[in-house]
């Protein structure tokens, strides 16, 4: 009995040690049992991270094997649909947990009993360059024994876990929604930039036979291009020996037979129906090149994209473009339409209506550039401000601009001593004695310039004193006694000076202030820049000599033909000075009261009598039967004092009688031509034609 008692005392500790083994094993075991949720969280931050190939690790070898790819060809789907989609942003959250049980409310069996399944769903959202895509999916895992031993949670890839509506060859396509880039037209509704149609003409490589070099040098000279043009357009990366390869626009659609591998092909295309007429009122569009796109700051652009490049084509390119839209949608293997995963409909690009008339622009142009004079004409009426016509010449042809310039075309513009880009309608002058109108209405403001005081000028030129040194105002007719009127007829420079002094520095620039010096009319469509009547230094005008100067539009003042234009309409409109319009649905500002109008209208007869009285400098238009006003100008650009500089000519005409029109003019280098008498000749025909009724 004692020997049996010792033997199960022995065991015991045995057994206890034995049970706290077994105990500790199971618990090790429990322990060591695979979790789906890590796995899971994996996905997750993965997914969210673009982490593609760790992706592809947590998945079951046999739905990899179903899908027929590889971990490189894996990586490069889900790369190529997120770029295709422009995907900036992924966000997955898991749902909610429905809570395990062996059945649900209906009695059915549970998903999740399986133990070794496991579902859960998660919410997916992708930010695409089109917006959110919004999805919800199911992330089904299995447990897997390993060859090795012990288990591991995959998931069993499928294509929707991609797009929900993906299937095994499904795709994913991408395509950009253009918007109809709207049209510029006249006030008449006439195009002033719209669509149109170009002949192409380019090479098949494949066409050109077995010896290329010696055709492409006969279709190099037939169309007048090099034959390096040619070569590199060949040379281009996507070339293929059956595509067409375009090389330049042409007019003529036939293709003689001589010249082997050349087609012809007719292409759509942003068109000028006025070219050179309107060129710098209009602009062009080009293609988008590195640098516009470095400067997009929206990042709207890409490489394909047509922008404006000069004009209006420029500064209204927003309104003009529209916005581009896009659509992604899910095809299947031979590319149908599976389903549209998000869509952004194109919004076409506003069109731009103007107050310009097509033929009045094309009439004034055609005035402008005879003789292949470089200036800028104005066309306004001056009772509502609407701008009927603005040419600048000389000028370019912006529909080349548009199908590309040759290099001889371009050698062209580009030793073009005239400089043919140059917009002189917004380039600033010094505006000559044309100024002496706005100098004599401050000096009736001021009641220090009354339209009968008179002067006794002997000679012709003048000093105030010796404090001028030897520096005189110089006039070009000897008259005296001379008045207001009779300055402003005869356009006596010394006279004008002799009232600037009077009124001083401060009660001039405030007279001549009020007539639009540093404004530029809300003509932001247009860059233009304010005038000035002095540099920055200067604009005190404390210097006796520059303020003499500037009385009569030299020294340092420069003005816009177009303000110079809109300086002259309150002499129009009893001392209303209108705010010019360009574009239709803007709202027209309204006149601003500059000068009194007895001040408006004593101006306006001295301005009739420029041309009706014989020694008028505008009396060569006495013929016209308008009833015509005017003022010339002869503005001398001088490099040192004392050389001869370069002379521009001015005229402003206007009709007084039922005033419908307003022209400003300036003609460049008009030295030994007549000076502003040379601009005159110009304009009679034009006005002679009456083309100044809108």
């Amino acid at each position: 009995m004692k020997s049996k008692r010792k033997i199960i005392y022995g065991l015991l500790p045995i057994l206890f040690a034995g049970g706290i083994g077994m105990y500790l094993y199971m618990q090790n075991s429990k322990a060591e049992e695979v979790k789906p949720e890590p796995v899971v969280d994996q996905y997750i931050e993965h997914l969210q991270k673009k982490e593609f190939d760790q992706l592809y690790t947590l998945m079951t070898p046999a739905s990899l094997n179903e899908s027929g790819m590889n971990r490189e060809q894996f990586v490069e789907k889900y790369n190529a649909i997120y770029s295709g989609m422009e995907v900036s942003a992924v966000k997955a959250e898991l749902k909610p947990k429905v809570t395990e049980s062996t059945t649900d409310d209906t009695g059915n069996e549970n998903k999740n009993q399986n133990p070794d399944a496991y579902e859960v769903d998660y919410s997916l959202q992708l930010t695409t360059f089109l917006g959110e895509v919004d999805e919800t999916h199911t992330l089904k895992l299995v447990r897997e024994e390993l060859e090795e031993g012990g288990k591991v949670w995959r998931i069993n890839w499928k294509p929707s876990m991609i797009l929900t509506d993906m299937v095994k060859g499904s795709k994913v396509r991408v395509r950009t929604l253009f918007p109809e880039r709207g049209d510029i037209v006249d006030r008449e509704g006439l195009p002033l930039a719209t669509k149109g149609n170009i002949y192409e003409w380019g090479i098949i490589p494949e066409k050109l036979g077995e010896n290329p070099e010696p055709m492409i040098a006969r279709i190099a000279e037939y169309y007048k291009v090099t034959e390096d043009t040619i070569n590199t357009a060949l040379a281009q990366k996507w070339v293929k020996p059956e595509y067409f390869v375009p090389i330049a626009s042409t007019e003529d659609s036939r293709v003689p037979t001589a010249l082997a591998g050349v087609q012809v092909q007719s292409k759509e295309i942003r068109y000028y129906p006025l070219g050179e007429a309107a060129a710098h009122l209009i602009g062009y569009v080009r293609k988008a090149t590195k640098e516009d796109l470095e400067k997009d700051t929206e990042g709207y652009y890409r490489a394909e994209d047509w922008i404006g490049k000069a004009g209006l084509e420029q500064s209204l390119e927003k309104q003009l473009r529209g916005e581009r839209g896009g659509l992604i949608e899910i095809t299947d293997e031979s590319g149908n339409t599976r389903s549209e995963l998000i869509r952004k409909d194109a919004v076409d690009g506003q069109n731009i209506q103007l107050t310009i008339s097509s033929e009045q622009q094309r009439k004034l142009y055609k005035t402008l550039s005879s003789n292949g004079d470089a200036g800028a004409m104005v066309l306004m009426n001056p009772t509502d401000g609407n701008l009927l016509a603005l040419a600048s010449a000389p000028a370019y042809n912006p529909n080349k601009m548009v199908t590309g310039l040759t290099q001889a075309e371009w050698d062209a513009y580009s030793a073009d001593e005239k400089l043919p880009f140059i917009n002189r309608f917004t380039n600033r002058y010094a505006p000559g004695s044309t100024f002496k109108a706005i100098t004599a209405a401050a000096g009736l403001m001021e009641k220090v310039t009354t339209a009968d005081k008179s002067h006794d000028i002997s000679g012709l030129q003048w000093r105030k004193d010796e404090s001028w040194g030897g520096y005189y105002v110089k006039r070009v007719k000897s008259v005296s006694p001379v008045n207001m009127v009779d300055a402003l007829v005869y356009s006596d420079n010394i006279y004008f000076a002799k009232e600037a002094v009077e009124m001083g520095s401060a009660k001039f620039i405030d007279g001549i202030q009020k007539f639009g010096f540093g404004d530029n009319f809300g003509l932001d469509e247009l860059y233009l820049k304010p005038s000035q009547y002095a540099n920055e230094a200067h604009l005190d005008l404390s210097s006796e000599v520059l303020l003499a100067d500037t009385s009569y539009g030299q020294g340092e003042m420069l003005m816009s033909p177009i303000h110079l234009a809109l300086s002259f309409t309150p002499f129009i409109n009893e001392g209303k000075m209108v705010k010019p319009v360009l574009i239709e649905e803007k709202e027209p500002a309204e006149p601003e009261v500059v000068i009194t109008p007895e001040v408006a209208n004593t101006v306006k007869d001295a301005l009739g009598q420029v041309v009706t009285r014989s020694g008028g400098t505008a009396h060569s238009l006495n013929s016209l039967p308008e009833g015509l006003a005017a003022k010339t100008g002869t503005a001398e650009l001088k490099a040192k004092k004392g050389e001869k500089g370069q002379e521009n000519g001015f005229v402003v005409v206007f009709d007084t009688e039922s005033p419908s029109f307003l022209i400003a003019a300036v003609i460049e280098q008009v030295n030994g031509r007549g000076g502003s008498h040379y601009v005159l000749d110009k304009l009679k025909p034009f006005l002679e034609k009456k083309g100044v009724t809108p």
